[in-house]
């Protein structure tokens, strides 16, 4: 059937549009669990410990800088141990290799629950550097730390983009990454590998 030219501009203009844009980050600095501050368009106010005052000072200044990540990894769903939301379901997690008092990363969420919180915890293994630095043990596996640091609510499509800086004790870290749902704890994705960063 042959193209209605009347309809052609429309088209034209239509195909002009720019592809929807990724999802808006909010960056956010996590102190310890349960205490973090969004870094919206108000200031922050201070933080009393000078080393908060001052792990809040560097993080504003990378968060809002964009600066360069060192490594990109997929998070992708989990074996049977975890719960798998759906095929589509996936993420990316983004890192600088070093920072002054934790670890600065981007996080990327796409197709889980809508409206739904999920909570972030990296996980160490006794083996491994910074296993004892972590604040919590695995139950039953006493000796494995993990550390449940925040948790985010995906928006309507089930998705989630944040910028972090997470403040950890000082040490070389080699450490899993895990997303779980807060309903049972289960993990619904997680990075393939471990991986190494520094906290000065």
């Amino acid at each position: 059937m042959p193209l209605n030219p009347t309809i052609l501009p429309a088209l034209l203009m239509l195909a002009a549009l720019p592809l929807p844009a990724r999802l808006v980050a909010e960056n956010v600095v996590v102190f310890a669990r349960g205490e973090s501050v969004s870094l919206g368009s108000a200031t922050p106010e201070a933080p009393k410990d000078p080393a908060r005052a001052a792990f809040l000072a560097e993080a504003q200044k990378d968060l809002s800088g964009h600066g360069q990540f060192d490594a990109e990894f997929p998070l992708i769903n989990p074996p049977d141990w975890g719960r798998t939301v759906s095929a589509a379901t996936m993420g990316g997690l983004r890192i600088r290799r070093s920072f002054p008092g934790g670890l600065v990363f981007d996080l990327e969420l796409k197709s889980l629950l809508p409206g739904r919180p999920y909570v972030l915890c990296i996980n160490g293994r006794p083996d491994h550097p910074g296993n004892e630095l972590l604040p919590e043990s695995v139950p039953g596996h006493e000796a494995e730390k993990f550390y449940d640091f925040c948790t985010v609510t995906t928006d309507a499509r089930g998705g989630y983009h944040g910028g972090f800086a997470l403040m950890l004790r000082s040490g070389a870290y080699n450490v899993h990454f895990y997303v779980k749902d807060p309903a049972d704890f289960k993990i619904v994705l997680y990075g393939l590998e471990y991986f190494d960063f520094t906290v000065k």
